[in-house]
């Protein structure tokens, strides 16, 4: 049995691998994080001000999670599933200011 071939293909099939995933992270398409092996970053559009941020992800299993996001002066609370996204939650941005800052004073007091 001569092994020099099969070592040779299997070198050849972890090259292009690495070479595709160098090329994908070059591009911005794939972004390697701690949490996830691979996440689609949400880049930013020209415009000087963003109308669309992601503020912040509660993983609620491996496949569920929970995410809020701003839009223009809204605040929407998506579920995300293996089945689709849900809208949860949905209030102006100058409520959600006010709310966390009224719990943060509470918090704070004895």
């Amino acid at each position: 049995m001569d092994l020099l071939p099969q070592f040779a293909a299997v070198l050849v099939v972890f090259a292009v691998l690495g070479l595709t995933l160098w090329w994908l992270r070059k591009r911005g398409a794939l972004q390697l994080n701690s949490k996830l092996p691979f996440r689609f970053p949400m880049k930013p559009s020209g415009r000087r001000g963003k109308i669309l941020e992601h503020l912040d992800t509660l993983p609620l299993s491996s496949t569920h999670s929970l995410n809020v996001v701003k839009m223009a002066d809204r605040v929407i609370l998506v579920g995300t599933s293996p089945s689709g996204f849900y809208l949860v939650e949905s209030s102006s941005w100058k409520s959600l200011q006010s709310q966390m800052q009224e719990g943060h004073a509470e918090e704070v007091r004895p």
